[in-house]
């Protein structure tokens, strides 16, 4: 059994690192993530027939949206409290049945009123998800590996959404409801989330200060806030979860507005995008691990170029209205679009104390969302409606978006200026198995 003191395991502390139990908890929580973002992304693969049905205004179904990731951002930190505090694999069994029954009773909703309360329910269930699955996973592999892991773990999400997407859409299609998607995708989730009361764990660490006293949840959050690399890393995020926000809610009706087709063609154009993440998630976490073997921080300054490459394709792919070479530099979006998430979210689990690792990334969950990509299916459909609504009005409202991505480059470029110091100051813990 390897030991590795910068990871927080080893042999002799009774918590393996690597071997079977650990693709154990890859394969699971990669699977609920996955999971996790079909069920976000059907609420936008039903979105036209969703409307029609209920009534909705672009604006109103844009507005639901965002309440649901503000609902995210707002519940990630207090639910990583918990995940640091508590148990990581209690949290995520119990998390994932209530999101997957919020799920199932979204296809009962009548009302606007209705249809934005369940969601929120689902938001709650989904909120503190991913701390728990990065902090797990960081604990079950060593430093060196944590990029590639975090590249497989994150791949997830693209292959969530484009199911969600794709299956969303023909199933509402061939059944002629949008309902019935939301019945079918609670299936997996509640299954999963039993699952996961069997996963490894390791035991709460308590954080404590030089002079050995526990710091409590306020000084924790100071000291997250004080660490500039994290700071950075957050502010990133923030502006590049606006784009994809934005991305995954708009793409497959701005395909039926600009090609006159159904819910399922639609989802199947936006899908393609989306797959393709799939190659840039792994491929990112892969890239950034190698290139940091020559250069220590490697990691953040690969997000910043990728993230300016992303929002260079996304504006041609619009200006060219999604047709041809536009379609394909969409195509190139969607790869390189998720390049930075493996190696930032390795970054906040570097820098801090292995007793705040799932605290580290739940706020990056609330800041991401609650200061940026909540608000981007309220703000561009709110766009779309103020410039005439359709494909023209839509298009119109996306050009303004890349603009973030180029924030986004130069914060994690200026986090990379602190990346060596802020790792040699993270104090060494091993832990011990559950």
């Amino acid at each position: 059994m390897e030991k590795d003191r910068s990871n927080g395991g080893g042999a002799d502390s009774g918590f393996p690192v690597g071997g079977r139990s650990a693709t154990f908890t890859l394969v699971t929580v990669f699977l609920l993530y996955m999971v996790n973002y079909m069920d976000r992304q059907v609420f936008a693969a039903t979105k036209v027939a969703m409307m029609k049905d209920l009534g909705l205004s672009e604006a109103q179904h844009g507005f639901i949206q965002t309440t649901f990731l503000i609902l995210i951002s707002g519940l990630a930190f207090p639910a990583a409290i918990l995940i640091d505090r508590w148990s990581r694999r209690k949290m995520l069994g119990l998390m994932t049945i209530a999101w997957s029954v919020a799920t199932a009773a979204t296809g009962l909703m009548r009302t606007f009123g209705s249809m934005l309360g369940v969601r929120a329910t689902v938001a709650v269930g989904e909120a503190g998800f991913s701390s728990g699955g990065t902090a797990m996973l960081s604990a079950a592999y060593p430093e060196q590996a944590r990029a590639r892991v975090m590249g497989i773990f994150n791949a997830s999400i693209p292959l969530g959404a484009a199911l969600g997407t794709v299956l969303g859409g023909v199933l509402a299609t061939k059944t002629g409801d949008w309902r019935t998607p939301f019945y079918v995708f609670a299936v997996p989730g509640t299954i999963l989330g039993i699952l996961a009361f069997f996963l490894r764990d390791y035991r709460t660490v308590d954080v404590r200060s030089d002079t050995g006293a526990k710091v409590g949840i306020g000084a924790s959050i100071g000291t997250l806030f004080r660490i500039p690399t994290l700071v950075f890393t957050y502010a990133g995020f923030i502006m590049n979860v606006f784009i994809s926000n934005a991305m995954l809610y708009q793409l497959p009706s701005y395909f039926e507005y600009t090609r006159g087709v159904d819910a399922a063609e639609g989802s199947k154009l936006a899908s393609t995008i989306l797959v393709l993440a799939l190659l840039g998630a792994p491929l990112g976490g892969f890239l950034a691990n190698r290139w940091k073997r020559s250069k220590q921080d490697a990691l953040l300054v690969f997000c910043a170029v990728t993230s300016i490459l992303a929002a260079a394709m996304m504006y041609g792919g619009f200006a060219l209205h999604g047709q041809g070479a536009g379609y394909a530099l969409f195509c190139l979006w969607g790869i390189l679009t998720v390049c930075y998430l493996p190696p930032a979210t390795a970054v906040t689990q570097d820098v801090v104390h292995p007793g705040m690792r799932a605290m580290a990334w739940g706020m990056c969950v609330f800041c991401m969302y609650l200061l940026g990509g909540a608000y981007s299916p309220w703000i561009v459909g709110a766009l779309t409606d103020k410039f005439g609504g359709g494909a023209a009005g839509l298009e119109k409202a996306m050009l303004m978006v890349p603009a973030t991505g180029i924030l986004a480059s130069v914060f994690f470029y200026l986090g990379s200026r602190f990346y060596v110091r802020d790792v040699e100051r993270v104090k060494k813990v091993e832990l011990q198995a559950e």
